[in-house]
């Protein structure tokens, strides 16, 4: 089972001089389940020399241009994140990212190191922000619904294909060799749609949980109360 990692390599801002890409020219581009969906036929940079996008091939007759940040540049070859993938894993990480500013304020407000003021404004901002990237996690979680329906269908046609071929096998319609070869890649191929699957549901897992896990404010350091039990002080006045 593939069980995808949070994007490092492929993440927003990541720079990729052309000496980077260069070898990976005319080579082909799987997907993280090791799909081959096409190959790298060339690149776009900009005056620094770093690469934008780059131009792929799917199949013999489509091309396309894709930002270089939808890109993992390994040592196997180069892979393309899947566009559900990319749009769920920018979300995540700007929710997380404002969950945590969230309590550095309150905890910088809660050990008075922050005026009021200063305190207020900030949080604001942040809520704000926050409200918006719920709204988009929203619409990311829709398309990884749709998504995960698109595999079902496919799931389902996979079993019809394999149905169909096993029986013209039981039959004696086909040889041994045909029909392994056919069952070897209809077998791939549901797995390949069942990891992608499960992948998608661990993502939607993720993004309710970041969307509904409720801020924890720090804890006021509680007041020291003397002891009733303490005796009292005596005072001993002694006379001149």
């Amino acid at each position: 089972m593939v069980v995808l990692e949070h994007i490092c390599e492929g993440s927003p801002g990541m720079e990729v001089q052309v000496e980077k890409v260069e070898k990976y020219l005319g080579q082909p581009i799987k997907d993280p389940y090791g799909r081959v969906i096409g190959h790298l036929v060339s690149f776009y940079s900009d005056s620094d020399g770093y690469v934008t996008d780059l131009e792929i091939c799917l199949g013999e007759t489509t091309f396309k241009q894709l930002l270089v940040d939808r890109f993992k540049f390994t040592g196997e070859g180069l892979i393309l994140i899947p566009e559900w993938q990319y749009q769920a894993e920018k979300v995540a990480q700007r929710l997380e990212r404002l969950k945590k500013r969230l309590h550095a304020i309150e905890d910088l407000y809660s050990r008075k190191e922050i005026p009021r003021h200063a305190y207020e404004t900030f949080k604001k901002k942040l809520e704000d922000a926050l409200m918006k990237v719920k709204e988009e996690s929203r619409k990311v979680k829709e398309l990884l619904k749709a998504k995960t329906h698109e595999l079902e269908d496919v799931i389902i046609e996979l079993e019809k294909a394999f149905t169909s071929v096993k029986m013209s096998y039981i039959a004696g319609e086909v040889s041994d060799k045909t029909y392994k070869a056919a069952a070897d890649q209809l077998r791939k191929h549901l797995e390949y749609a069942a990891d992608e699957k499960q992948d998608i549901k661990r993502y939607i897992e993720r993004l309710e949980k970041l969307e509904t896990q409720p801020i924890v404010k720090p804890k006021e350091p509680e007041p020291v109360i003397p002891s009733q039990n303490q005796p009292l002080p005596v005072v001993v006045i002694e006379g001149s």
